[in-house]
């Protein structure tokens, strides 16, 4: 036997309808909307020119600057580069390795180094350029270290720190904490200087091997005040009009097998 709804019967069916449909938009705005859940930090970590920043960096989803990617890595853990591109400014705040995963990528930044005293950081095989014309860009320096135990910088490019009114150096050491940088295997070229050590306190140290330093329009290697110091063996540096610039108490040592075409003279130091 069919039963035939009646006006009050239909209107309570579609009350309910109703109901059920706004409960159904309530949610999928809710899912849309709701904060992203957080990320636990990870080992490994992957930049791309074509990423995005969101998610953990993972290799299929890389993100697009090194600043997130830095955020989402835990300590001593490994940032790579997957292609050129540009990655912007941001500082590095653990122990931290950045290495390109393809050869040497080329990388629009500017790092600086303000970690803890026992830290150690490293970046690998990438090249930093100071000058993005086009995004109206210069970067006053490639890398800067503020405060860690150890930077290497091992198979390194760094070109274009030129920026006026700023410290247009491709690497600037400004260390208050006793800190040693090193530089090995590398190419400095096209800086106002190629590395500055400096700091009130004499706690800035530079180790530089095997680097070539190549017009940089003021100073190859640049050390003031005492206590700083650049320690340097098997480097070439060419077209400056100071290749060594020491000023202040700034001191250089040389293992004497370093090729410098003017400026002044380092402390020679005995091979064994």
């Amino acid at each position: 036997m069919m039963t035939r709804n009646t006006p009050a019967a239909l209107e309570a069916v579609l009350t309910a309808a109703a109901r059920r449909f706004r409960l159904l938009v309530c949610v999928l705005i809710a899912m849309v909307f709701q904060a992203a859940p957080a990320h636990a930090l990870v080992d490994q970590t992957w930049i791309s020119a074509e990423g995005m920043d969101s998610g953990g960096c993972l290799a299929l989803v890389p993100c697009a600057t090194l600043a997130y990617a830095i955020r989402q890595t835990a300590p001593g853990g490994t940032i790579f580069v997957m292609d050129s591109g540009f990655y912007g400014a941001a500082t590095i705040d653990r122990s931290l390795t950045i290495r390109s995963e393809y050869g040497q990528m080329s990388m629009v930044a500017s790092i600086t180094v303000n970690a803890a005293s026992t830290d150690k950081v490293m970046l690998d095989n990438v090249a930093l350029e100071c000058l993005a014309t086009a995004r109206g860009l210069a970067y006053g320096y490639g890398v800067q270290v503020l405060k860690a135990g150890d930077v290497l910088l091992n198979r390194v490019s760094i070109k274009d720190c030129l920026a006026g009114g700023t410290v247009g150096a491709g690497v600037y050491i400004y260390s208050t904490t006793n800190c040693r940088v090193t530089l090995n295997d590398s190419v400095i070229f096209n800086n106002r200087v190629g590395v500055l050590v400096s700091g009130a306190d004499g706690m800035a140290h530079a180790k530089i091997y095997r680097t070539l330093f190549l017009s940089n329009s003021e100073s190859g290697v640049r050390v003031i005040g005492n206590g700083n110091d650049a320690i340097m063996a098997d480097n070439n540096l060419l077209g400056s009009p100071k290749s060594m610039d020491l000023q202040s108490g700034g001191a250089s040592r040389s293992f004497g097998n370093n090729s410098m075409t003017s400026g002044d003279t380092p402390i020679p130091m005995s091979q064994y």
